[in-house]
C-alpha cells in the first residue's frame, strides 16, 4: 500500500501526468504542456497569496514512488461578526483508474477532511465525490447546490437545447431564422415576463480588489458567514477568473444608481453563448437593479441565457425575475466539527459565491 502526504513542486511532473491521464487532455485538441502544467500547480496549489503550510494539497504516493490520487487545497478566511475561521476548499480531486481506486480516493478524502481547518468545503463535486464525503460524514448543502437560469433570447435557447438532440437538430437547424423574431416580441412586449428595457442604473468600471474590500461590509449582513478577502489574494482571485478562459466574454462590472455604489456582477458567457454568473453581490434594497443591469447586458453582449449558483439570499428577487430554479450538478460539500457553520449554510445564511469556491481554481 502507498501513502498520503502533502504535495511537493518536485511532485508536479506526477500530478501533471495524472491529470492527462485521467481526464485525457492530449484528445482532440491541443495538448497542455509540462510547462503549462508547472505554471497551474504552482500558481494555485503551492504559491498562491493565500497559501497555509499548516493546509497543504495531497498526493497519494504508491510504493514504488508513482503519484496515484492527488487533492488540492487552497484556504480560505471567513467572517461571521466578529469571530473567524479557518475553511480549506478542494479542488482536483483526481484518482487514476485502477482496481484500488476506491481505496485511494477514501484515503485522500479522508486525509483533507481531517485537516486543522474548521470549515472544508467542495463546491463543484460530482456525485462520486458526493457519496465519499457523506461516508465520511461530510454534508451537502442543498439550498447552495441549487440553480437558476433566466432565458435571455427564449427562442434561440430553446434551440441550443434542441441541438443537442440528435434527432431534433434538423428541426432547430430549419427553425433559426425565425428565432431573432420570436426573440424581439418576447423581449421588448412591455407586457412579457421576458421584457427587457434599458436599465435606468449603470455600470462604471470594471471590478476591482479595492472596491469590493470597500463595499462588501455594507452589502453582507455582518452576522452572515462570509469569505474575508486581503488585497493580495482577491486581486489573484479576480486575475484568475479573467484568464482561466481565454474565448469567453468576461464581465465583472459595478453598479451605481446616480453616485451611489450598489453592487457588482460577474459573469463569463461560454461557447454555447450561455452567461454563467460567478458573483452577485448588491445592497438587499437594490438587487432588482443589479440583476436588471446584468441580464440587459448579457444579453447585449449575445448571451441566450443567463445561469448561476443561487445566493438563498436573492431568492426572491431571482424569483420575481422568472429565474427558474433547478437541480443541475455539481454540489456543493461540506464538512465540520463546528455546527454553527453547517446551519449558517443549511439556513441560507451563508454568502459562498462560485468566485470564492473552486471555479476560479480550475485549469
Amino acid at each position: 500500500m502507498g501513502h498520503v502526504r502533502p504535495f511537493a513542486e518536485p511532485d508536479i511532473p506526477g500530478v501533471a501526468h495524472l491529470h492527462r491521464t485521467v481526464f485525457r487532455t492530449d484528445e482532440g485538441g491541443q495538448p497542455r504542456s509540462a510547462d503549462a502544467y508547472r505554471a497551474y500547480l504552482t500558481d494555485v496549489f503551492l504559491s498562491a497569496p493565500s497559501h497555509d503550510p499548516e493546509l497543504p494539497s495531497l498526493v497519494y504516493e504508491e510504493r514504488d514512488g508513482r503519484i496515484a490520487g492527488f487533492i488540492g487545497v487552497v484556504p480560505r478566511q471567513l467572517s461571521m461578526g466578529k469571530r473567524h475561521f479557518r475553511a480549506a476548499i478542494s479542488s482536483q480531486f483526481i484518482v487514476e483508474p485502477s482496481s484500488a481506486v476506491a481505496v485511494i480516493a477514501v484515503r485522500l478524502a479522508r486525509a483533507f477532511l481531517e485537516g486543522p481547518q474548521d470549515l472544508s468545503i467542495s463546491d463543484e463535486a460530482n456525485d462520486t465525490s458526493k457519496r465519499i464525503w457523506e461516508a465520511l460524514g461530510g454534508t451537502t448543502a442543498l439550498l447552495h447546490s441549487l440553480y437558476w437560469t433566466r432565458p435571455l433570447k427564449p427562442a434561440q435557447f430553446a434551440l441550443s437545447l434542441i441541438r443537442r438532440r440528435p434527432k431534433l437538430a434538423a428541426l432547430a437547424v430549419a427553425a433559426s431564422p425565425l428565432a431573432p423574431v420570436a426573440d424581439a416580441i418576447a423581449t421588448r412586449m412591455p407586457n412579457s415576463q421576458l421584457y427587457q428595457a434599458k436599465p435606468g442604473v449603470s455600470a462604471v468600471d470594471e471590478l476591482t480588489e479595492q472596491t469590493v474590500l470597500a463595499y462588501l461590509p455594507e452589502f453582507v449582513n455582518t452576522g452572515s458567514l462570509h469569505v474575508e478577502y486581503d488585497e493580495a489574494t482577491l486581486r489573484w482571485v479576480l486575475a484568475r477568473v479573467r484568464h482561466r478562459r481565454p474565448a469567453d466574454t468576461f464581465r465583472a462590472a459595478v453598479i451605481r444608481n446616480g453616485q451611489r455604489t450598489i453592487g457588482w456582477y460577474v459573469y463569463h458567457i461560454d461557447p454555447e453563448r450561455v452567461a454563467n454568473v460567478l458573483q452577485v453581490v448588491a445592497d438587499p434594497a437594490a438587487i432588482g437593479h443589479v440583476l436588471e443591469h446584468m441580464f440587459f447586458e448579457a444579453s447585449a453582449q449575445g448571451a441566450v441565457a443567463a445561469t448561476g449558483r443561487l445566493d438563498p439570499a436573492f431568492l426572491q428577487a431571482l424569483s420575481d425575475m422568472y429565474c427558474v430554479m433547478h437541480r443541475r450538478g455539481p454540489w456543493v460539500l461540506l464538512r465540520s466539527k463546528r455546527t454553527e457553520l453547517l446551519h449558517c449554510f443549511q439556513s441560507g445564511d451563508a454568502m459562498f459565491s462560485r468566485l470564492d469556491g473552486e471555479w476560479a481554481l480550475g485549469l
